[in-house]
């Protein structure tokens, strides 16, 4: 009769607008946005949003990781 579904079902979301990626990575969406004019981190145009593609976030952070040495 219902059928039971787990979180493994629930596709996990592609595009991010600016708001969304400060609450779901942090920083500032002032960071984000001059991230986005500098050509730094790609985006997608949807009329006059401007949406962040996660494959590009995942790419932006490991570009961007540093280790310090000890």
């Amino acid at each position: 009769m219902f059928e039971e579904h787990c979180a493994q079902d629930v596709p996990m979301k592609r595009l991010f607008s600016v708001k969304e990626l400060v609450k779901e990575v942090g920083a500032t969406e002032w960071y984000w946005r001059t991230q986005i004019w500098s050509g730094r981190l790609p985006y997608v145009q949807v009329g006059r949003k401007k949406l962040i593609d996660r494959d590009d976030i995942d790419k932006f952070i490991s570009k961007n990781k540093y280790q310090e040495l000890t």
